[in-house]
């Protein structure tokens, strides 16, 4: 009897172990292969066999050890990946690291019953439903991007240049495949080279794709950028916490800017546009009868006003606006909105003429509360609870126009590709990581904006507050970047298109995500319904 105990829990240590050892490897090998802090960039090969140890695990395991194994891992991998979301508040990453894990029992639960219902075949099918979950994990109040695996190639400049065909999720699955094709290999019971004579079609298919995409990646940089014209812009980057406004009325933070501003105008006479990043601006500068605004941040929107109108230049600012909403039980309830302003400096009015852009797609439960879409004044000091914008606005400069994607935004292929209807020269986004206080999160926020770039053929801008405040080529590559947690400002001249065509990402948008969902839902329909009425003969 004792024996036979002996055996089992010899047994059971032996299984425990091993399924540890292969989650720690595929945790590391996704961590490693995105920004991260043991390497600051990156290994972007990593993400090519992260999903080998995953379905090892799977393939040994029930269907209820698979679901505790996805929570685990999925626990882990927000943990170590986003970190810096304790510099926010630790509840935060406990709920977040909690909502991952949810949802990678799921996806560990699909992959495991895939090996049963489409046996040789799986493999197929199991990329299909990674790429799916990459896709619909950005869908939604709580969608979002950062983790998604095609991102890890941000800083491979060969591959990246697809994005322009298919964005991101089609990255995915270009990624994701040759993990799943080599576990299925190694785990064929029968002579290999039949497995390979089997599915000859699918690895011919691959690697036809696979070449293609290098070539045209390579023929992409060999090419020069057609421009037809150029704009001199300064980003700043001032690394400060701009909130102090409210508490410190005697802040310094105008004579700050004056101070940086001067100094980069001096140096360079021909600037078009100046840009200062989000929330650079505290007092609410619209001086408009929709916004509300306190008698003691009166004086000081004029200060900013005459500021702007002595620089003479164009000027992009991010600030806030607080807008009447209605009426209730007598108190009057406001909206809040996050927006970039746009002065084109031609009319110096007051109050003043101003261009605006609210915020479309805010942070889940940051900026915005489900249900609490409204707050007065003295509520916005101590909160961040926003409302959306509805509109998509782009702003004229010259004879071109560009779009203001305000943080969080510029992460989402779909928000920016919005703005592309109205065919913007330029990308400009203006931004905050102040809160994370991380490089890491700065650096895994920069692997999505160069996606950004290389999927509209756009040059994209950045002004932000503690970085990375950076100019980003059509080809993905950074041209200038200010360092991290430095205040001050670069000033890039940027070649663009006046009147810019939409490219095949912009067209088709994350179709590919969509296929990915399509397909597995159907191969799933179809196995059930199969297996079905195979149990009813």
């Amino acid at each position: 009897m004792f024996k036979n105990t002996r055996f089992i829990n010899n047994n059971f240590i032996s299984e425990v172990f091993i399924i540890s050892i292969s989650l720690l490897v595929s945790v590391f090998l996704f961590i490693l292969s995105q920004p991260n802090p043991f390497i600051l960039n990156g290994i972007s090969f990593f993400a090519w066999l992260m999903l080998i140890p995953i379905l090892f695990i799977l393939s040994r395991c029930s269907i209820a050890k698979s679901c505790v194994c996805g929570f685990v891992y999925g626990i882990s991998v927000c943990i170590l990946y986003a970190l810096w979301l304790l510099n926010y508040h630790p509840i935060a990453l406990v709920l977040v690291a909690l909502y991952e894990g949810l949802l990678y029992a799921v996806v560990f639960v699909l992959l495991k019953i895939s090996f049963d219902l489409f046996e040789d075949y799986s493999f197929i099918i199991q990329c299909l439903i990674w790429c799916s979950f990459e896709y619909l994990r950005t869908l939604g109040f709580l969608g979002v991007n950062y983790g998604v695996i095609g991102y890890s190639q941000w800083n491979n400049p060969v591959l990246l240049q697809s994005a322009v065909l298919f964005g991101v999720h089609g990255l995915n699955f270009v990624i994701i495949f040759p993990s799943c094709f080599f576990f299925s290999f190694i785990n064929y019971k029968d002579k290999k080279i039949s497995f390979i004579k089997k599915h000859k079609l699918s690895l011919i298919g691959y690697i036809s794709v696979f070449i293609a995409l290098i070539a045209y990646g390579s023929t992409q940089l060999k090419s020069k950028l057609i421009t037809d014209t150029e704009k001199t812009i300064c980003l700043v980057q001032n690394n400060l916490d701009t909130s102090i406004y409210y508490n410190d009325k005697n802040n310094g933070i105008l004579d700050f800017y004056k101070r940086l501003v001067s100094d980069a105008i001096q140096e360079n006479e021909n600037v078009d546009l100046i840009v200062f990043p989000e929330g650079a601006v505290r007092p609410r500068i619209l001086l408009n009868p929709e916004d509300s605004i306190p008698s003691d941040m009166h004086k000081d929107v004029i200060d900013y006003l005459q500021f702007f109108y002595d620089i003479n230049i164009p000027v992009v600012f991010g600030s806030t606006s607080l807008e009447y909403d209605t009426t209730r039980n007598g108190i009057f309830t406001y909206k809040a909105y996050n927006i970039s302003c746009y002065l084109d400096n031609k009319t110096k009015t007051i109050p003043a003429k101003i261009d605006v852009y609210k915020k479309r797609h805010l942070v889940p439960i940051i900026e915005k509360i489900p249900f609490v879409n409204f707050c007065n004044n003295k509520f916005l000091k101590f909160s961040s609870v926003f409302s959306s914008g509805k509109e998509i606005i782009t702003f004229p400069l010259q004879d071109i126009s560009f779009c203001t994607p305000i943080c969080f935004e510029e992460s989402f292929g779909y928000d920016v590709r919005h703005f592309m209807n109205k065919h913007p020269s330029f990308i400009l986004s203006i931004s905050s990581d102040l809160w994370s206080k991380s490089i890491v999160c700065q650096k895994q926020h920069l692997a999505m904006e160069v996606f950004r770039a290389v999927e509209n053929r756009l040059p994209f801008l950045r002004s932000s507050v503690t970085g990375q405040t950076v100019y980003i080529n059509q080809q993905g590559k950074i041209v200038e970047m200010l360092d991290p947690f430095t205040s001050g400002v670069i000033t890039v001249n940027v070649p663009m298109l006046k009147n810019p065509k939409r490219t095949i990402y912009g067209v088709i948008g994350d179709l590919t995500g969509i296929v990915s969902v399509l397909i597995c839902t159907l191969s799933f329909i179809y196995k059930i319904i199969k297996i079905k009425r195979r149990k009813a003969k």
